[in-house]
Order: structure tokens, then sequence, then C-alpha cells
């Protein structure tokens, strides 16, 4: 299969890939791997915690009508 677009999105997927493993920090991976199961587990959580309270903040600035909870409820509903 050698179509030309399929290989430039190959392409284009290593270089973003190469791109974002190169962000990693060695110093922040280290701390990472002596966290247990449940740590991690609750970093994620808290990540998407923060990733849904900003995106419910630029919602209410577009819509300044919704509630919080109306905003968290429709970010969380994609």
């Amino acid at each position: 299969m050698n179509d030309r677009p399929m290989n430039r999105l190959d392409d284009q997927s290593r270089r973003l890939i190469a791109g974002a493993v190169a962000e990693i920090d060695p110093v922040q991976m280290a701390i990472s791997r002596k966290l247990t199961a449940a740590q991690r587990f609750e970093q994620g959580v808290s990540m998407i915690r923060l990733a849904e309270q900003v995106g419910a903040f630029r919602l209410r600035l577009r819509k300044p009508e919704l509630s919080e909870q109306e905003a968290l409820r429709l970010i969380r509903s994609g």
C-alpha cells in the first residue's frame, strides 16, 4: 500500500510523536515511576478534573448564562 497521503499521514504522526516524546521531562518520569498505582490513578483523575474545570470556565466565558454545574455537565457530555 504505497498511497502517498497515507505515507504523509504516517510521517506526520511520527513527527508528532517524536515531538511529544522530546518534551518528556526525565526528572518527572523518575518521580512518576516511584508512585503507586493508586497515586498514578489519582494523578490522572486530577488532570481530568482540571481539564473539565478549564473547559467549563471557557464555556461560561462564551455563555455566561450557564451555571458552573451546567457548564461541567456539557463539557463532560462532549
